[in-house]
């Protein structure tokens, strides 16, 4: 050994305390095969992603990470033809049932959070988690802040893929995962005394008791940042035609709208002038997106409360930074701009009807949510198939929205408009086993075709592009009856990588696209209190987790594109259900994250080639 890893030894064992945790400490989990290479070192193939296939770790006595920034591991992927996933679940006490998803300063011992990885064929990289400890991160109980967990008492630590969709394959995953280790000094300035804890949020929206390098501390920032922004500002992708497409690719049918085809084994979605388009885009694009009420906790904001509690902080910011009230115009012209510098072609679900209307860059809308005075299932966020009203009323909601939104009236015309939703996540995956694939199949297909029919009424020559499932775990009723009816089929879907997506999920004649309606990734460094649904440890691993996941998205034979949910931070304080994540390409004061946008620009300029020749 040399004298080099010597010391890192000796400094690795120094943060573990009395009892350094290895590698070799773990356990296989359900079908793995776990091979020990020796000290801290362990090769496991993944034949399943389910009931937590992998290897673990667990013990009711515990171990104190409380001396450390970071829990970090090294990653390899063994596969010289997948794209693997893997993620690192730290656990202190069991299963608590208290929501992860929310900033909370709940100071439960019974807690876990994650982090993951996704890797190309060979590659290897690291995995780090930030460890929240409750004296450092956490707050009063009547406050909000960090998820937190009892960093001294650690129970579990578990390496799995987490969200099981493949089949099962003998070489689903192939990984080498080695060097198990503390790392980093604890940031006690990090820290706030609980009676300075309130206010903690500054006038721009931002956590008021950290600091980073993009924080905003003055006024002027913003119009200084619009002017720098502006000047920087690059032209779309030199391969692209005027809608994303890719110009220099095969000339295919032209019809004045979006369609799709299958080429050479895969398939793609075709521009309404015959190019070849591979759809990326951001969800939620607009002014505004969440508002927290003030006049709950007046006491937690530096600013005062306006009479109507609304904390519209990114409206007050994006008046800051054009220099008038009536922006909104100006800024989405911006944005389009924006759209075109950072490598995207498609503007996503739930974003602002000013987008659409402008015809200036492909998009998708969404017809309905819950269609008002439908009858719902008692149980389920789905509805009752079986009222003998329901195909009336569900028809008439549909007419109802064209007639009433101009946004939509447009979009049924325009050649910029790729296709349409109805619905978001219902609840088919919950409400299948509880009826009985018999009813379930009837009713399933009442539903799709009163949606296909009557887009086809609406918005002739459009898109059917679903109702956004809830993850690939559907049955085979779903995956069967929406190809009979959908054009392209949704799928919102948060992992590091849906490369392994089995393409057997569609039986023979009946297959369809597929679009990814969301995924994202995040982490804690802008103040932010909850890093998402796919957490990693950095705005460099962001980046490169964006990129690996587009990646495996161009690999898979099935898949027609991609969009990111969302493109803002939510609020600091969490939208209306509780969720407070920082997953924007922008912030609260509209500054994007650099390493991020730098990303999606390398994915756009070189994503047709990728996906045609199938490299990585």
């Amino acid at each position: 050994m040399t004298k080099a890893i010597t010391m890192l030894a000796v400094a690795a064992m120094s943060l573990w305390g009395a009892y350094a945790l290895t590698l070799n400490d773990f356990a296989p989990v359900y079908k793995a095969k776990m091979e020990r290479e020796g000290d801290n070192c362990v090769r496991v193939k993944f034949p399943s992603a389910e009931w937590g296939t992998g290897i673990k770790w667990e013990s009711p006595k515990g171990v104190d990470f409380s001396s450390a920034k970071w829990l970090a591991v090294d990653v390899e992927n063994l596969s010289k033809t997948r794209q693997s996933r893997l993620t690192m679940h730290v656990s202190a006490g069991i299963s608590s049932g208290d929501s992860g998803d929310h900033a909370t300063v709940i100071n439960k011992k019974n807690r876990s959070v994650n982090t993951g990885i996704g890797l190309n064929p060979g590659e290897k990289g690291t995995m780090r988690l930030l460890l929240t400890h409750p004296e450092i991160y956490g707050g009063p109980e009547n406050a909000r802040g960090p998820y937190v967990i009892d960093t001294k008492h650690v129970t579990s630590v578990h390496f799995q893929m987490q969200w099981p969709y493949e089949d099962e394959v003998d070489d689903l995953g192939d990984m080498r995962i080695s060097n198990l280790r503390l790392e980093g000094e604890v940031d006690a300035s990090r820290r706030v005394e609980p009676a300075k804890y309130i206010p903690f949020v500054d006038k721009y929206g931002q956590f008021a008791h950290a600091d980073w390098k993009f924080k905003v501390k003055s006024d002027d920032t913003f119009a200084k940042d619009l002017a720098a922004e502006r000047a920087h500002l690059k032209s779309a992708p030199k391969q692209w035609d005027r809608f994303g497409g890719w110009k220099d690719g095969p000339q295919l049918k032209a019809t004045g709208h979006f369609r799709t085809e299958k080429l050479d084994g895969k398939w793609w979605l075709v521009t309404p002038e015959g190019h070849l388009f591979f759809s990326v885009g951001l969800d939620v694009t607009r002014v505004m997106t969440d508002i927290s009420n003030g006049k709950l906790h007046p006491d937690w904001y530096e600013s005062p409360v306006p009479a109507d509690g609304k904390m519209a902080f990114t409206i007050w910011n994006l008046e800051k930074k054009f220099g008038k009230k009536d922006f909104a115009d100006d800024y989405y012209d911006f944005v389009l701009k924006r759209y075109d510098s950072w490598g995207l072609n498609t503007v996503g679900n739930w974003s602002a009807p000013e987008l659409s209307l402008k015809s200036a860059k492909p998009y998708v809308a969404s017809v309905l949510e819950r269609a008002k005075g439908v009858k719902r299932h008692s149980k389920f966020h789905i509805y009752d198939f079986s009222a003998p009203d329901f195909e009336q009323k569900f028809r008439r909601a549909i007419r109802d929205r064209f007639a009433e939104d101009p946004a939509l009236a447009h979009a049924a015309k325009d050649p910029m408009c790729i296709g349409f939703f109805v619905d978001n996540e219902l609840q088919f995956h919950k409400w299948i086993p509880d009826v009985g694939e018999g009813r379930a199949a009837s009713g399933v297909d009442l539903y799709f075709r009163i949606c296909k029919e009557e887009l086809e009424r609406a918005a002739p020559g459009k898109l059917y592009l679903g109702s956004r499932f809830v993850g690939f775990r559907q049955s085979g009723i779903l995956w069967r009856t929406a190809a009979k009816y959908c054009d392209v089929i949704t799928v919102n879907a948060y992992a590091n990588s849906v490369y392994n997506l089995s393409e057997k999920m569609f039986t023979k004649g009946f297959e369809k696209p597929i679009l990814v309606g969301e995924f994202h990734f995040g982490c804690f460094d802008r103040g932010m209190f909850k890093p998402g649904l796919a957490p990693v440890w950095s705005q460099t691993e962001r980046a490169r987790s964006y990129v690996r996941f587009v990646e495996g998205c161009l690999q898979h034979p099935l898949i027609v594109g991609c969009h990111w949910f969302q493109y803002r931070d939510q609020p600091l304080l969490g939208r209306g259900d509780g969720e407070a994540y920082e997953i924007g390409f922008v912030d609260v004061c509209d500054r994007p994250y650099p390493e991020l946008t730098r990303a999606a620009r390398a994915v756009g300029e070189s994503m047709y080639e990728k996906r045609k020749n199938g490299v990585w």
